[in-house]
């Protein structure tokens, strides 16, 4: 491959791992050659493939992958993260054979300089990280509001992130700074507050693990759809079934219900805007904002009315979705968001064509 091409060894590797993928399953190479599956994509499905442990069923779920490729609502972060999901429920041990030595060997260290602070930390099991971000993210939203208010009060409507007196690493140092003075502020026997942590796990997941804890020899179920099973946080980190199931056992746990198209079960149109378990349910709908092609974290959108509010749109949390401040505004100006029955997200141009569609030629020439 390497005389052939003149590439590097790595492109050849890659190439020949390629190769290895559209030979043993000719549906992949059929749709690269038909442009409905992309380069990254087959990617993913070489990384799978290589699997030493599960890689030789990755046959049985190709169709459902196919398809889920060759959807251009489908943003690829989701498919990496469903092809993700197939490698970790076929092979949870293998998927996570660091998980106990990350955790045995975790570790951090704090100290000063002339330069100032170093902080490192490393190891710990994805449950535990996805408490401390928790902790993090909302001590860092509070230092942002105070930038965000003061610069408002200046600048009134036309206040803007330059307008804001720290940028965004400063505002995280100094979360992390307030983090430590209120650790250090609380009675020594105060109750220590508990931060929510929202775990995804589909009910066939959690039920089969649950029953080889408890020594069932049952075999699982075929794993035929990865979309339709989960294990992980609201932000997409993968974690072991095992891990949410003792979290379950020995913490606060909400039970979230959810239809087949994983939109959250209707709460009435009660208020105007989405607060508490109702915020929360909306920005479970997605991992970041739903505007084609945008990558900013469901944690720092806007949970928005799909149908709005002023034209009896209820709050409720199938008719939301986390939007971004910059793309919620987009939307008033007469585009339009759906969800199919599948959960695809669909976004329309006013004229009524598809955001993910090509303009024609005519438009671009008008343009």
């Amino acid at each position: 491959m390497k005389a052939l091409t003149n590439c590097s060894g790595s492109e050849a590797s890659h190439f020949t791992q390629l190769g290895k993928l559209i030979y043993s399953i000719p549906e992949c190479g059929e749709e690269m050659h038909a442009g409905r599956l992309g380069v990254a994509h087959a990617t993913e499905l070489v990384r799978a493939r290589g699997n030493p442990r599960c890689g030789q069923h990755l046959p049985d779920v190709i169709p459902a992958l196919l398809e889920h490729a060759a959807n251009p609502n489908l943003p690829f972060a989701d498919f990496k993260l469903a092809v993700k999901r197939w490698v970790m429920m076929a092979d949870p041990d293998g998927a996570y054979k660091g998980r106990d030595a990350s955790n045995e060997g975790r570790t951090a260290s704090l100290h000063e300089s002339e330069e100032g602070l170093h902080l490192s930390a490393d190891g710990g099991t994805a449950a535990i990280s996805a408490e401390m971000l928790e902790i993090f993210e909302q001590f860092r939203t509070a230092e942002f509001l105070i930038d965000w208010d003061a610069a408002v009060a200046e600048h009134g409507d036309t206040a803007s992130a330059i307008h804001m007196a720290r940028t965004d690493a400063q505002r995280r140092f100094d979360a992390l700074a307030a983090i430590f003075r209120a650790a250090a502020s609380a009675p020594r026997d105060a109750r220590i507050s508990e931060p929510t942590v929202n775990f995804i796990v589909d009910q066939q997941t959690y039920e089969e693990h649950l029953a080889g804890i408890l020594g069932s020899t049952t075999p699982p179920a075929g794993l035929v759809d990865p979309f339709k099973r989960r294990s992980e946080t609201t932000n997409g980190t993968l974690v072991h079934p095992v891990d949410i199931i003792a979290a379950s056992l020995i913490s606060h746990v909400r039970r979230v219900v959810m239809d087949s198209a994983g939109n959250v079960i209707d709460l009435g149109r009660r208020q105007r805007l989405f607060t508490g378990s109702a915020r929360e349910a909306v920005m479970l709908h997605s991992q970041r904002c739903i505007w084609p092609g945008c990558d900013i974290a469901a944690g720092r959108c806007q949970a928005d009315h799909l149908n709005p509010f002023a034209t009896t749109g209820p709050t409720a949390p199938t008719n939301g979705a986390p939007l971004c401040k910059h793309h919620n505004q987009t939307k008033n100006r007469g585009f339009a968001t759906r969800r199919d029955p599948v959960g695809h997200w669909h976004t329309y141009r006013p004229d009524g064509t598809e955001l993910t569609d090509p303009p024609s030629i005519a438009d671009l020439l008008a343009a």
